[in-house]
């Protein structure tokens, strides 16, 4: 797999820092409450070096009660600083990730369909989570704890510092090796993270295509196969994490000893100092603590350097969804389209589909489909039926000509009033992991029960979905895996007599179907285009006789004219 394009830091937070601005004011409140709760873990230690000189060393019990009390009081405080500032930070990170994940997928929506079905599924699911998660842990989450870090750093060096400035610099020793190894192990742990971060999202899309593909998998007996493929890239993500994990893995140790160093260099200086008068037994137990302290916002800064890298791999992934641009733009001086006739006039229409290399989908179309009427489209697979469609409903514009609705070039009009005018149906009725109610009512979400009960007697599908154990309530799964091809198909249709519009485009909607299902289909196919403007995609000629005129088209070439649906030809 190719090395992923090495997005910077800076870059990382330029383009996903202002997904964090609506909670922006939330960021420095966090970081006071925790800088707070470190303070009172100053002032424990203080208090605890007290605690030895004041109490047990001159053996004066008498003053622990005071002191005993003073910590436990500061404790408490500094505990329910440290919470409210986690949670506040917990929130503000969350908020973050909704956002970023609903405005990544919003942008997704915004490109044509086929865009996302060139791609697979699974890696964008990763992308939208795992991929977005990590960003999150160090634009949003990371800053905050590297900025308390810091700040907590400075506040034990300062309170180590007033308490025995030879202490201190003799720990701080080791100041220079924790820099340069943190340059020395970031570089490397970025380059490995960013292929586990790709390797991840790769096992991801394989997992489930080969789940979804479960029915073909067991027909063909290719199910080792397909453990085969998984293990396969599995593997690959393995030896990728193996690498990022010897990496960062030794960087922790490898701090470790560092620390141990600067500790045995404490304890060396400090047991002179003690002997020789210049610190008290107290002052050093206190300084051993604040050095404990004092290391473990050191590990937290050191451990953004691994987190670093894993964002700026997922960064990398998540900016190339968002970098992907639709070819179909809606003009700053489109118009609604208001109540539409059903009129549609395709002139002179060429249409190729972006980074084809061949010839055009369509090339030369006209043709003027009068309000109410039904225009079937026929020829051979790759002749451009479906891109006709599309072009409709503007999920791709034509490379010349026009399409016109009442007149009007569509590319004035805007996109959501043109797709509430026009309803398209495609060949694999497109039902959700949903109740059936919710699945008619998809286009609606408003309507009334009465309006999607007769929506359903008008498609032919009451019958079939009260006999269901929960009837209008039944939960139908993925694709309406518990319904047979032509009842899915009947709930389909359902949908779109709901939805009412004036312009309907029917995609091969017998597809699969067997004769005695398409029998059934053609009743409610006829109501259902009654009074509208059709345009029947279709490779059956059973269901020629419901046009009114037939287009032929051929691949590739120029466009025949229109011919009568009953013409002999």
């Amino acid at each position: 797999m190719a090395d992923s394009p090495d997005i910077p830091l800076r870059e990382l937070f330029h383009r996903f820092w202002p997904w964090v601005r609506p909670d922006l004011r939330w960021l420095p409140f966090s970081a006071v409450l925790l800088v707070l709760g470190a303070f009172g873990e100053v002032v424990s230690v203080w208090l605890f070096k007290d605690l030895i000189d004041d109490v047990l060393v001159p053996r004066r019990f008498a003053d622990f009660w005071l002191l005993a009390g003073l910590m436990l009081g500061t404790a408490v405080v500094a505990g329910l600083l440290t919470y409210a500032g986690t949670y506040t930070s917990t929130r503000t990170a969350e908020r973050y990730m909704l956002r970023l994940r609903t405005g990544t997928l919003a942008h997704l929506h915004t490109l044509p369909p086929d865009t996302l079905e060139t791609r697979w599924r699974g890696d964008l699911v990763a992308r939208l989570t795992t991929d977005i998660a990590a960003i999150e842990q160090m634009v949003a989450t990371g800053l905050v704890e590297g900025g308390v870090a810091a700040v907590s750093l400075l506040l034990f060096t300062g309170a180590a510092f007033y308490l025995s400035w030879p202490l201190t610099l003799a720990a701080l020793v080791a100041a220079p090796l924790f820099i340069l190894a943190t340059g020395l192990f970031g570089r490397g742990i970025r380059r490995r993270e960013r292929q586990v971060q790709r390797r991840a999202g790769g096992v991801t899309a394989l997992l489930e295509e080969t789940l979804r593909n479960a029915v073909v998998t067991r027909t063909y007996g290719q199910e080792s196969r397909e453990v085969e493929r998984v293990d396969r890239e599995g593997r690959a993500l393995l030896a990728a994490e193996l690498s990022a994990a010897r990496v960062a893995d030794l960087y922790q140790p490898f701090i470790g000893v560092l620390q141990l160093l600067a500790g045995l260099v404490v304890v060396g200086v400090g047991a002179f100092e003690v002997i020789h008068g210049n610190l008290s037994l107290g002052g050093l137990l206190a300084f051993a603590a604040f050095m404990a302290q004092l290391f473990e916002p050191a590990q937290q800064l050191a451990g953004l350097v691994p987190l670093a890298g894993a964002a700026c791999a997922s960064g990398e992934r998540v900016l190339e969804l968002h970098d992907l641009t639709s070819p179909v733009r809606e003009r700053d001086d489109a118009r609604d389209a208001g109540p539409v006739r059903g009129r549609i006039t395709y002139e002179g229409v060429r249409a190729a589909y972006p980074g084809s290399s061949g010839p055009p989908a369509l090339a030369g179309l006209d043709f003027d489909l009068r309000p109410g009427g039904t225009l079937a489209v026929v020829g051979p697979s790759g002749s451009g039926k479906s891109t006709l469609a599309k072009l409709l409903v503007r999920f791709l514009d034509p490379e010349s000509g026009t399409v016109r609705l009442d007149g009007r070039d569509i590319r004035e009009l805007t996109l959501a009033s043109l797709r509430r005018a026009v309803t398209l149906l495609p060949q694999q009725a497109p039902l959700f992991h949903a109740s059936i109610t919710d699945n008619i009512a998809y286009g609606r979400p408003d309507a009334r029960p009465d309006e999607i009960e007769h929506a359903a007697r008008n498609a032919s599908a009451h019958d079939f979905i009260t006999a269901l154990p929960d009837g209008y309530d039944t939960v139908i799964g993925a694709d309406g895996f518990q319904l047979s091809g032509g009842q899915a198909q009947r709930v389909a249709i359902a949908r779109a007599f709901l939805r009412d519009t004036p312009v309907l485009v029917l995609d091969e909607p017998t597809t699969g179907l067997d004769p005695r299902t398409l029998e059934q289909l053609i009743a409610p196919l006829r109501r259902l285009m009654a009074g509208r403007t059709v345009i029947l995609i279709t490779h059956d000629r059973a269901l020629l006789p419901l046009a009114d005129d037939v287009l032929a088209l051929d691949a590739p070439g120029p466009v025949p004219a229109v011919v009568p649906a009953n013409h002999p030809g």
